[in-house]
């Protein structure tokens, strides 16, 4: 049995430690958001796919789910006493992540480099980028225009948001995510954010066919219960979509793309309008709050699928 995820930076993560306490990791790939990736000092960070390749290399900081457990920030901070405006936090590990890419990304594919980091770590997971052109999510404010980054560190979401775009260059289906979602047995959407996190991949015309392709055996685990999300401006960025924040909406977002649905058992009362989208509903405990949560809910998907 082999699975595929699609993934943001925090929610699909937690659901991934369950994951890998039940099954080995070869058995696993990942399809990473790369909306947010970011320049920075003539670098690029790519923060979602960076989570990823933190956590199944066993360095990832699980208290704030970005960087490097133990990381030191001795770079950032000695631009800091030269007078720079330093409002996007790099640590030191995570900066040699940076420097290996960028000059590599001259003569290589963001793929191909990806590969390569998780051959160097020992990660036997399939791990990869959504595409390997730009796409860059672009949050639309009463601030102006602003890069993903702007938006979620540098002003909190403290900002009216108002739309949001993804740009992009013609990104194409990379063969090695054609390859995955072909040969995997369930595509899993995580609980990550529906519009910045997963909108940036479903943005991909290809990719998103290949995922109504693949439709019946894709599931999604909703991000919400009720009208709350777990964590983040989630709420805010489905209202600035026009997409109802509840599990109604989230089952309208994902219809094309998904059979299965799975949400809180708070939540029967949608069981009909999950239905009425043509998805089956299925109600667990999505709490992913504890490390025997995201070991629980790992072990019910694995049994469902």
């Amino acid at each position: 049995m082999k699975y595929s995820f699609i993934s943001g930076g925090t929610g699909t993560p937690k659901l991934l430690q369950g994951f890998r306490t039940k099954v080995a990791d070869d058995k696993i790939g990942v399809i990473c958001n790369t909306g947010d990736d970011y320049r920075w000092q003539n670098l690029h960070v790519s923060p979602d796919l960076d989570t990823v390749l933190y956590l199944f290399s066993s360095r990832l900081d699980v208290d704030k789910f970005w960087g490097v457990k133990d990381e030191t920030f001795h770079a950032v901070n000695t631009l800091r006493s030269l007078g720079e405006d330093i409002w996007f936090n790099v640590g030191d590990f995570d900066l040699g992540l940076h420097l290996y890419r960028t000059p590599r990304l001259e003569t290589k594919s963001l793929t191909e480099i990806t590969q390569e980091v998780c051959q160097s770590w020992g990660i036997t997971a399939d791990i990869l980028p959504m595409a390997n052109e730009l796409v860059q999510t672009q949050i639309i404010s009463n601030m102006g225009n602003l890069h993903f980054q702007e938006y979620f560190v540098k002003h909190r979401t403290n900002v009216k948001v108002s739309n949001v775009k993804f740009l992009s260059h013609k990104p194409k289906l990379t063969p090695e995510v054609a390859s995955q979602m072909t040969q995997c047995n369930s595509i899993i959407i995580g609980p990550s954010n529906p519009v910045t996190s997963i909108g940036p991949v479903l943005s991909i015309p290809p990719l998103l066919i290949q995922l109504q392709h693949n439709r019946s055996k894709v599931l999604a685990v909703s991000p919400i219960i009720g009208n709350n999300a777990f964590s983040g401006p989630t709420i805010s960025l489905l209202h600035s979509q026009g997409i109802e924040p509840s599990p109604r909406g989230i089952a309208n977002y994902y219809r094309s793309t998904i059979s299965k649905l799975v949400l809180s058992p708070s939540d029967m009362d949608y069981k009909q309008d999950i239905l009425d989208c043509d998805i089956e509903p299925i109600f667990l405990n999505i709490d992913l709050s504890t490390q025997a949560q995201k070991e629980a809910l790992a072990e019910y998907l694995i049994d469902l699928l």
